[in-house]
């Protein structure tokens, strides 16, 4: 591996894009996946990535606002759009979002549906999917 690809494989990982790092390693290298990973994990504590800018609605949400919006979804039996607006307004774990989100429907009297705890599952697949897409994108 010369030079250029240890930069390009560095500002891949500054960027947040550990997957195509991994790649560029690999097709620069020949290495095994397995090896290509180990070798840029240990170049992450070297190169630290940038923070993502946290993204600003075009109108400001209040908290009242977020909760309206999420007494809409609730409305509309849309749960887990609730929980996920919520999640990501308030830089809350899903477990606390969820929470918050039953507690707004109580409060308006919207009926929480514990159901077969599907939901819960769902949601963490979901948030999953979200962030694995988010890291290697």
């Amino acid at each position: 591996m010369d030079e250029t690809d240890r930069r390009r494989i560095e500002a891949l990982l500054i960027s947040g894009k550990k997957l195509a790092a991994v790649k560029q390693y690999r097709e620069a290298t020949g290495a095994s996946l397995a090896e290509s990973k180990r070798a840029v994990e240990a170049l992450q504590p070297t190169v630290a990535p940038a923070q993502p800018t946290p993204s600003t609605p075009s109108t400001p949400i209040t908290d009242s606002n977020l909760n309206s919006q999420i007494v809409s979804l609730l409305h509309k039996g849309e749960r887990i759009e609730a929980v996920k607006l919520y999640k990501s307004h308030a830089g809350v774990r899903l477990k606390e979002a969820k929470q918050a989100v039953d507690r707004i429907g109580e409060q308006h009297g919207i009926p929480i549906t514990s159901g077969s705890g599907c939901l819960g599952l769902i949601l963490v697949v979901i948030v999953g999917i979200e962030m694995l897409t988010a890291a290697f994108v």
